[in-house]
């Protein structure tokens, strides 16, 4: 396996102090002889490998794989280890390449799940294409330039399968360009676009193609268990159901990142001016480092404030952002809704109890409504001169901000 270097932005140790429960791995050992990066270093014989076909462990990419392999449009196997994937996807992977003497290239991501929704939550449907650069675009980019820029990955994308998947394919062979938003930059070749699944079943079945056990159990590749556009009470459930101890390190997952943007909700709630200063300082380095490493650095004694807040609390005030669900992209908005509710009425019993979360919630709330106030008296002189608008129109607008310092799809009005 080719491992990416990964980014060093690591969080502080003490800013997430959720026991950290290791991913499982799979029982597969890597191929002796197929699976190697010296398949790309083989500029002697022609101008090498640079026809990629990729290999994702599902029903597609299965039926399309041997394809490629087959007529000879491929001269290796890819598989983009996402380091969200079941680890029996990536034994299915191997093993039907050894099956098949195909040679195997399997490049993992330099972000780790973690990495990636302590920054920016977990994804739902609108940053599906943030997730796929981090978690598969990278090694894309990686394999273009280590063949200059001449490789060509052939994808198994087709249109009747899902048109979320369609959004950059347009053509059976067409030139993507990151910078136009693609994926990534370099040639992508779709030879089932048009095919049917019926097509794919029929393909399968001839050719005695054994499918991926995971794809039986949950019903799709185990490639990415990001669950962009899952939905928690039903793809979650099924893993943890099927894949106890992977569904548990998804769960951990959760947690963790719950805690770690529980803090910086609890600094942006508590410290405004301060967090607006810290997203600025981050900026200033690339990769951008984690904010709780920025205001470790710059405001030690906010800092300290902020890690004192106990490890429920932190997680508490998390729980209260959609996006720090694991599996929110797919379920609709009542049922996101009840699943913050639960968070922000265990935030009112300890206020009626007088616990410790009281001072947390009851001073977010003011600064809410003290923010809303003077907003409303902003534009209420202009309101008067504009015939037709009333005091109810007048609804500040609060956009969550995530950790790049951009804006989250999530959008919460405050109401006067």
């Amino acid at each position: 396996m080719i491992s990416i270097d990964p980014y060093d932005i690591s969080a502080p140790d003490e800013s997430v102090r959720t026991e950290t429960i290791q991913k499982p791995q799979p029982n597969s050992d890597p191929l002796e002889i197929l699976e190697s990066d010296r398949i790309l270093d083989t500029s002697c014989v022609g101008h090498g490998k640079d026809k990629a076909v990729l290999f994702s462990g599902g029903d597609d990419s299965l039926a399309l794989t041997h394809l490629a392999m087959e007529k000879g449009w491929a001269d290796v196997v890819v598989h983009l280890a996402t380091n969200s994937a079941i680890p029996e996807n990536i034994d299915y992977v191997r093993r039907v390449a050894k099956e098949h003497c195909w040679p195997l290239i399997i490049i993992s991501s330099p972000v780790e799940l973690d990495t990636f929704s302590y920054r920016y939550g977990f994804p739902g449907a609108q940053e599906h294409t943030a997730a796929y650069h981090s978690f598969k675009g990278r090694q894309l980019a990686y394999l273009y330039r280590r063949r200059s820029g001449g490789v060509k990955f052939i994808s198994g994308v087709r249109k009747l399968e899902s048109d979320r998947r369609m959004k950059n394919i347009s053509a059976e062979v067409q030139y993507s360009d990151a910078t136009s938003g693609g994926n990534f930059t370099g040639w992508w070749v779709s030879p089932l676009i048009h095919k049917s699944d019926e097509w794919v079943h029929k393909y399968r079945r001839k050719h005695d193609l054994p499918r991926n056990p995971v794809a039986k159990q949950i019903h799709r590749s185990g490639d990415c268990q990001c669950l962009a556009y899952g939905n928690r009470s039903e793809e979650l459930i099924l893993i943890e159901s099927e894949y106890p101890e992977f569904g548990e390190w998804l769960r951990n997952v959760e947690k963790r990142t719950q805690e770690y943007r529980g803090r910086i909700h609890i600094l942006e709630d508590e410290f405004p001016d301060v967090a607006s200063e810290v997203a600025r300082l981050r900026k200033q380095t690339r990769p951008n480092p984690m904010k709780m490493t920025i205001l470790k650095e710059n405001f030690p004694g906010v800092y300290h404030d902020i890690i004192s807040v106990s490890r429920d609390d932190a997680i508490l005030r998390g729980q209260m952002e959609p996006t720090n669900y694991i599996g929110h992209g797919g379920m609709s908005s009542d049922d996101l809704q009840r699943l913050v509710a639960s968070a922000d009425q265990s935030q009112a019993t300890l206020c009626e109890t007088c616990g410790d979360g009281c001072s947390l919630s009851s001073s977010a709330v003011e600064r809410q409504i003290e923010r809303a106030e003077q907003a409303y008296n902003q534009t209420s002189a202009v309101q008067e001169e504009l015939p037709g608008i009333t005091k109810r129109d007048a609804r500040p607008i609060e956009t969550s901000q995530s950790e790049s310092g951009e804006g989250d799809n999530t959008v919460q009005t405050t109401l006067l």
